[in-house]
């Protein structure tokens, strides 16, 4: 229980995560046995690329189409991890290819390896930078703050498309590769500790007030 409230497993609808793996076309029997799931429309990342909230993805996936003819784009993973935070962080594959227009869904795997409970963000970047105008994210664990548990393992999903129009930019005529960046930072540390430190500090103001009484 504490573990997937802590990892904010849940925060994505059920029948939009649902309609997202249907599109995905991965056999739910091959996909990761612990999934954190996100929610929302917070960007923290740069290059331009666009996030989505539940209701708005809902309505781009009814009318989304792969481009007939349209060229194949190598989307290349890379991650990570900044200077003080003890995790690793892992794409699962290196790339996928898909066309403007497709879905495709990527995990990278996370695991907490100190003996406290952290709070890590993720920031993204995409390049070509200009990429990023045509790069959506519908659902992306870096929307929200996740927290591991000590030695907690997760597998945590994007769920992207590059927009058709990409195909009209002159700019990005001969890109065929782009790469998508995330690097953790670490944002608290084990708030087990700060209640304990709380429940302390209140035990001494009742002893003062015991000792003045």
């Amino acid at each position: 229980q504490e573990a997937r409230e802590s990892s904010g497993r849940g925060k994505v609808s059920q029948a939009l995560w649902d309609k997202l793996l249907d599109m995905s076309n991965v056999p739910r029997e091959m996909l990761p046995g612990s999934i954190v799931g996100s929610g929302g429309s917070t960007s923290h990342g740069r290059g331009g690329a666009k996030t989505w909230t539940d209701e708005e993805a809902a309505a781009k996936l009814a009318s989304l189409r792969p481009c007939k003819d349209g060229k194949l784009i190598t989307v290349r993973f890379d991650s990570t991890v900044g200077d003080v935070l003890p995790w690793s962080f892992v794409p699962a594959q290196l790339d996928v290819k898909v066309v403007p227009g497709e879905t495709a869904l990527s995990f990278f795997t996370a695991t907490n390896k100190s003996d406290k409970a952290i709070t890590g963000v993720a920031t993204y970047n995409v390049h070509p930078p200009k990429v990023g105008l045509y790069f959506n994210k519908i659902q992306c664990f870096c929307f929200e703050e996740q927290r591991l548990l000590p030695g907690e393992t997760v597998d945590m999903p994007v769920f992207f498309f590059i927009d058709p129009e990409i195909m009209e930019d002159p700019q990005l005529r001969h890109v065929n590769n782009v790469t998508l960046s995330y690097t953790f930072f670490q944002t608290d540390m084990d708030y087990d500790d700060d209640e304990e430190d709380d429940e302390e500090d209140g035990e001494e103001e009742d002893e003062e007030r015991e000792g003045v009484v």
